[in-house]
């Protein structure tokens, strides 16, 4: 009795102590980083697709719309993507001429809508820039206001 119950608790502790080590032997999967000094950016027509959903449900585009609002979209980015790599600019400048470029694109988007789409439109906040949430945690203040 006293042997089996030995052996029993012999098992119990070789099973307590290999499980974990079992466990760990599991590759864990990490994002991939982007270089340093760089943020990682969501694909851009994947952004521009969840936009132009958000602005169907709500304003009901016609087929037509949707088109030209892309287009709109993908001018914008290419513009922005040219201001971004001109490093002749100061930084104020360049984001300063970036704001010039969204409300031009917001203008255009808007010139599209019939005029009660234009007033839901003009209900609906902007879309959301930079971080969302708190940078670390739930405890953690929330980022300055600009």
């Amino acid at each position: 009795m006293k042997t089996s119950l030995k052996l029993l608790s012999l098992l119990s502790l070789t099973v307590l102590v290999a499980a974990p080590l079992a466990r760990a032997e599991e590759p864990v999967a990490t994002p991939a980083k982007p270089p340093a000094g760089q943020h990682a950016r969501p694909d851009p027509a994947k952004r521009a697709a969840r936009r132009l959903q958000q602005l169907d449900e709500k304003l009901h585009l016609n087929d037509t719309q949707k088109q030209q609002i892309t287009a709109i979209w993908a001018a914008s980015e290419q513009k922005g993507k040219a201001l971004r790599a001109d490093e002749s600019l100061a930084k104020e400048d360049r984001k300063s001429q970036m704001m010039e470029i969204m409300k031009s694109s917001h203008d255009q988007v808007r010139a599209l809508l019939t005029p009660d789409q234009q007033k839901t439109f003009d209900a609906m906040p902007p879309p959301e820039r930079g971080r969302r949430g708190p940078p670390h945690g739930d405890d953690a203040p929330p980022p300055p206001k600009a």
